[in-house]
Formats: C-alpha cells, structure tokens, sequence
C-alpha cells in the first residue's frame, strides 16, 4: 500500500483527515462565501442529495435541476436544440452550456453539470455506456471534460459524483490561492 500511495498520492483526497470530499467543498464554499449550484443528468440528483445532507449547506447551495431528459434540457435550462442535434446530448458542449445555464439561473458563483450515458443502452446519444461529461462553471470561465466511467451503471454514476465533486474542489482551491 506505501508503494501505491507513493505513484498517486498527489490524487488521494481525504486520505489523511476524516473530512469527506463533500464537506471539504462545502467548507470552502462557505470560506469563501461563493455559491454553487447543479444541473445534473446522468448522476439525477445525486450531488445536489450529497450536499444538501450538509448541515448549513444553503449557506452556499443555491439549487439544482434534475434534467434527466433531452427535453428538460431544453426546456427547463435553455439548451440550444441545436447545439445538442449537433453535438449530441451526450458531448462537451452540452456539458458546458449546462452548467453555465445553471449558475445562471440560480445566480451562483460555480456551477457543476453532468450528462452521460451510464447504460445499460444507449438513450438519446450514439455515446458509448460510461461515456460522461462534467462541465463546470466558474466566475470567470467554463469548461468541460470527458471521462469513460466504465459499463457498470451505479459505478458509472458514483464515479461520475466523485469527479464532478474533485473538479469543483480543484476550481475552488485555485481561488482560494489567487
């Protein structure tokens, strides 16, 4: 285990105190006083779930959708048909525009999004099963990173919380140190 720890100990979180990622990020939001809200699809509804069992977490949580469908993409975030024709649902691009559609509307500092194909088929999207795309939304920019979680749905979708929740810890942290 010291030999493992050694190769990747600079992607180990909450390894060395007790404090679970989530209430690492909460921490911070609340140090900072940013906010934060979510537009998840693949993962539905499990980050908004994971912060909100934070106590205090509305001090920085301004809400999330749950916009499972290709339609309430578009209708309840605002996502250019367009775009996703083009794109797919399942596509940087979506990830993007989705988070940046919900910091916007809950008028937050951060955003995450999720959309992906955790299977067992394919739904709306020609993408692979375990293909996901985060997309993140800060103040000052937004961005979006493809992932292949693998072909086991509730893995595809634990990993794809985890990441979304690594991501927004690392966008966090480079303004705490700015």
């Amino acid at each position: 285990i010291v030999r493992l720890y050694q190769l990747i100990e600079d992607i180990i979180v909450g390894e060395s105190n007790e404090e679970s990622l989530v209430n690492q990020i909460s921490r911070l939001f609340k140090e900072q006083n940013k906010t934060l809200a979510t537009a998840e699809s693949c993962t539905g509804g499990k980050i908004a779930n994971l912060i909100t069992e934070i106590p205090g977490a509305s001090a920085f949580f301004r809400g999330s959708t749950v916009t499972y469908a290709t339609e309430s993409k578009v209708d309840i975030l605002g996502i250019d048909p367009l775009l996703i024709e083009k794109h797919s649902v399942v596509s940087h691009e979506v990830a993007q525009a989705m988070a940046v559609a919900a910091k916007n509307k809950f008028k937050s500092d951060y955003a995450v999004a999720t959309t992906g194909n955790a299977g067992p088929s394919k739904g709306d999207s020609d993408a692979s099963v375990g293909t996901v795309f985060i997309g993140i939304a800060t103040e000052n920019e937004s961005f979006a990173f493809k992932f292949m979680m693998g072909n086991h749905r509730e893995r595809v979708i634990q990993k794809t919380v985890n990441k979304s929740f690594e991501l927004l810890q690392k966008e966090i942290l480079k303004k705490a140190s700015n």
